[in-house]
């Protein structure tokens, strides 16, 4: 599968990629978006957020037809790499694949705290190239840095902290 990334309005990436779902049949655009939970009132909410702000991902067969996408409003361009080469590569493959896997959406995961160690045992982060670098129990956030584009990111994503015994009540339920 090919793999390219666009570059759009910050805001818009669903709307983008809805577009180009519609122009090109033959494609499949996904605006990567991670599943956040936020304490409002004393409950948790789930709330979408961006997962790269400015950025959608697109998988095809075939080579992209970027003549249909430059009639797009809110689409600035197909990103390529110095060399001219738009098809995604190396960590950036693995990145989209990892957003492709999970169909656009990264939800919460479960993560094990055992002392200063953090393993994941349940959800996207299962299976992520990132590497955790911070967690907020109390929030149920994780901070998790990923290389794209050259450039090493960190985002924010869901996490539930679990103990062992918790995770082992799961199991026998």
């Amino acid at each position: 599968m090919k793999t390219y990334c666009v570059f759009c309005k910050t805001g818009s990436e669903s709307l983008v990629a809805e577009k180009i779902n519609i122009v090109d049949k033959k494609v499949k655009a996904i605006a990567p978006m991670r599943v956040i939970q936020e304490k409002r009132n004393g409950k948790w909410e789930k709330k979408e957020k961006a997962l790269l702000p400015g950025y959608v991902f697109i998988f095809t067969e075939e080579e992209l037809n970027t003549f249909l996408l430059n009639r797009l409003s809110d689409l600035y361009k197909v990103l390529s790499y110095d060399t001219g080469v738009r098809e995604l590569a190396g960590n950036d493959y693995q990145y989209a694949l990892w957003v492709w896997r999970h169909e656009g959406s990264i939800n919460s995961s479960k993560v094990l705290t055992e002392g200063k160690n953090v393993r994941v045992v349940d959800g996207p982060l299962l299976d992520s190239c990132g590497k955790i670098v911070k967690l907020d129990k109390h929030k149920r956030k994780v901070w998790v840095e990923f290389e794209f584009e050259g450039v090493t990111r960190t985002i924010v994503l869901s996490a539930e902290c679990i103990t062992e015994q918790g995770r082992n009540n799961e199991q026998t339920n």
